[in-house]
């Protein structure tokens, strides 16, 4: 089974959330195993290590009462012994050793380093001058050092393991998701380009009407607001099967002021509808962007205008220093709301149609080009959306004395 799976943003963002809570969610249980094993043969590797020590110090402890009671000398013979051992006097000073380490601690009886285990013995009289009996292990410590690595390493490759698995299984998992995601997106594409066609004949067939005086005029004026708003429909259709906002062998110089105008005549059907008033205050401002884009931008903005507001108010639009101003008169937005409203399908309320898309395509094209969005608004008073292009390249952005 294939997993060419291509995955958008908020997709792979899900897929590593989902990768991560499963590997770490592994690896901590694998490590409270490990850990309850690790410290279960260190107790293990501890009492074979006592075990040792102390059978070779009674080893030792045996040949000297054995010389004593024979009245011999003792001799003393490393190789007898399975661990290193050295003999001191009562000033603790060395009589015979073969220890690897000398740093004997005499106040403990059992004395852990790094790298040897020292076990002090004390003879309660001593035999040939010889007080104390001391016991080295140099392999414990080596072996809980090995012990340490082998479970580091366990851990290490189990991680990438587990991390592979969770990869694996999540792409499964996804596979079937985004099939059925790329059919509805392929219907969309297809609704959208059946749509596009009509639209445009439709808008240019009424507009044809108006203009030679055939048809009863209210009527005319009806069947144009609903071409534009299926137009503004197909557009955010477009945008979500497509992605059409145009790249930067698209751009063009042009006159904002111009864009805004033409954008104000589309809707003006639709703001008289609702007999809002549309105010413009416009300076020219020459600009080189992706005009299309620069559409999206005033469109999407002008249209939730109107939209939003209430009848028998005013949208104000303002040009001016770089700055593109669009004000209504509307049911405004919470503060909270503020960032959530710029997530594609997120509408600011149910109470109006409309897919939530024209304020994700504002937000998408304002992080593409640089252009500074905004929002200032209250509840029940109205919302003031701002486009500041001063932040544009001066390649990309240039204001003329005259048009």
């Amino acid at each position: 089974m294939g997993l060419d799976i291509v995955l958008n943003r908020d997709e792979k963002k899900a897929l590593w959330s989902f990768i991560s809570i499963y590997t770490i969610s592994s690896v901590f249980l694998m490590s409270v195993i490990v850990f309850l094993y690790y410290n279960k043969e260190l107790k293990s590797h501890k009492k074979v290590c006592q075990k040792d020590l102390q059978e070779t110090i009674m080893e030792v402890e045996l040949q000297l009462l054995k010389a004593f009671v024979e009245k011999k000398e003792f001799i003393f013979s490393p190789l007898d012994y399975t661990l290193q051992v050295g003999l001191f006097d009562k000033n603790r000073e060395k009589i015979e050793s073969n220890l690897n380490f000398c740093d004997v601690n005499f106040k403990e009886t059992m004395n852990v380093k790094d790298e040897r285990v020292h076990r002090v013995f004390k003879l309660k009289n001593p035999i040939q001058n010889i007080s104390y009996i001391v016991a080295e292990d140099s392999s414990m410590p080596s072996n809980i050092k090995n012990l340490k690595y082998l479970i580091f390493l366990t851990i290490f490759i189990s991680s990438i393991f587990i991390a592979f698995i969770g990869y694996l299984l999540s792409r499964i998992l996804l596979k079937p998701v985004n099939e059925k995601i790329a059919q509805i997106n392929h219907f969309i594409k297809d609704s959208a380009h059946e749509i596009n066609t009509p639209v445009t004949a439709l808008l240019m067939s009424v507009s044809a009407l108006k203009k030679k005086g055939f048809g009863e005029q209210k009527l005319l004026k009806h069947i144009a607001i609903s071409s534009k708003q299926i137009s503004d429909i197909y557009n955010a259709l477009s945008y979500v099967a497509f992605n059409d906002i145009k790249k930067s062998d698209e751009i063009v110089k042009f006159d904002l002021r111009k864009e805004v105008l033409k954008s104000i005549a589309f809707y003006k059907e639709i703001a008289d509808a609702k007999n809002i008033k549309i105010v413009e205050n416009l300076d020219p401002c020459y600009m080189k962007m992706d005009k299309d884009s620069a559409n999206k931008l005033i469109n999407n903005l002008l249209s939730n205008a109107i939209k939003y507001s209430y009848n028998n108010k005013t949208v104000y639009i303002t040009l001016k220093d770089k700055t593109l101003t669009i004000k209504d008169e509307g049911m405004g937005i919470d503060e909270k709301d503020k960032q959530e409203i710029l997530k594609r399908y997120i509408r600011g309320t149910d109470q109006v149609g409309g897919f939530g898309i024209g304020l994700d395509i504002v937000n998408s094209i304002c992080n593409e080009y640089d252009i500074k969005l905004s929002i200032d608004s209250k509840p029940g008073v109205g919302s003031s959306f701002d486009l500041d292009f001063s932040n544009l390249s001066r390649e990309q952005l240039s204001i003329q004395e005259s048009h």
